[in-house]
């Protein structure tokens, strides 16, 4: 059999690019590996555009390497203010003096803007909380408000980033159009017994990429701390 390869020609090459003058900025990775040298001085060459792409290519990893470094960071810091927290939370000696820590806590250590707590009272049975100057209140589990966070209570998982305009103004009321980003926090798991919301106007403050494992400590905890006083005879 022969062979069906054909060897293209210096020619046709020429001809190929000069037909397709936009090949390079089509297809850039070709030029990383091409074996290109200096033009003369005052033009601009392929190798000259290869540096600039390798440059490029450069500088995005190292953008990328530092964001990842600063969430670590971020993500550090986060543990340690949760951990505080929580050893404070656990010092509390009612109900009263653990939602005032609580509230004041997360607009202190957290730069929260916003503080909303939202407790799921099941069956006839209510609990009524101290009088408390802060954004608490009890609902009942099946009330109909409480279905625009099926999702988030399903998943038992904190979310960070933004929430809709419904469950804005369910945690904030006046507020809601003020916040811009939320550390929204269940509180336990099946049946939640509440949400935590943490807001901020700054809609930078709070993002998807946040550790959130250390959100659901800081939820598991709370919920314990207020079942001793909302539900005793649980424990």
């Amino acid at each position: 059999m022969g062979d069906d390869t054909q060897s293209l020609t210096v020619e046709q090459v020429t001809h190929y690019l000069n037909e397709n003058s936009d090949f390079f900025e089509s297809n850039p990775e070709v030029l990383e590996g091409l074996h290109l040298h200096p033009s003369p001085e005052g033009t601009i060459s392929l190798a000259q555009r290869q540096t600039q792409r390798l440059h490029a290519k450069t500088k995005k990893l190292n953008d990328q390497l530092h964001a990842l470094i600063d969430n670590a960071h971020a993500n550090s810091e986060l543990q340690e203010r949760i951990h505080n927290l929580c050893l404070r939370l656990m010092d509390a000696t009612d109900v009263a003096s653990l939602l005032t820590m609580l509230v004041t806590e997360l607009k202190q250590e957290f730069e929260a803007d916003e503080v909303s707590l939202r407790l799921f009272q099941a069956g006839n049975k209510v609990t009524k909380l101290p009088e408390f100057d802060g954004n608490i209140s009890q609902l009942h589990a099946d009330d109909k408000s409480l279905k625009v966070f099926d999702a988030i209570i399903s998943k038992q998982e904190p979310v960070c980033g933004r929430l809709t305009k419904a469950q804005k103004k369910l945690l904030f009321a006046e507020q809601a159009t003020k916040v811009e980003s939320i550390a929204c926090v269940p509180l336990g798991h099946k049946p939640c017994a509440g949400v935590l919301a943490i807001g901020s106007y700054d809609a930078n403050r709070f993002h998807s990429d946040m550790g959130t494992v250390y959100l659901s400590f800081l939820g598991d905890v709370l919920m314990r701390l207020l079942r001793q006083y909302c539900h005793p005879a649980d424990g």
